[in-house]
């Protein structure tokens, strides 16, 4: 398990993650990045490379640990030749 530093002090990701607001939300949104990904047949080193990103933070989307912007989720988009609608219809 990743961790990282928060004021000082090591949480894992994943107790970080939980202890933050739309958590939900943002596995579900991981969940269907992950599911277009595969359904494409791309790996998260593909995608990463037509999202002109890096594939630790692709991760940490996929796996709902991290809140994104609105710009990240665009180049996501762009990279899986899909409108940036698609990834929110759950």
């Amino acid at each position: 398990m990743v961790n990282v530093s928060k004021y000082g002090n090591t949480v894992s990701m994943r107790g970080y993650a939980q202890n933050n607001p739309f958590l939900r939300e943002r596995e579900v949104l991981g969940k269907t990045i992950k599911r277009i990904r595969e359904q494409k047949k791309m790996t998260q080193e593909d995608l990463a490379d037509k999202a002109a990103s890096n594939v630790s933070y692709l991760a940490k989307i996929e796996n709902g640990y991290v809140n994104t912007s609105v710009r990240y989720l665009i180049k996501i988009a762009r990279g899986l030749s899909i409108k940036v609608k698609d990834l929110f219809e759950f």
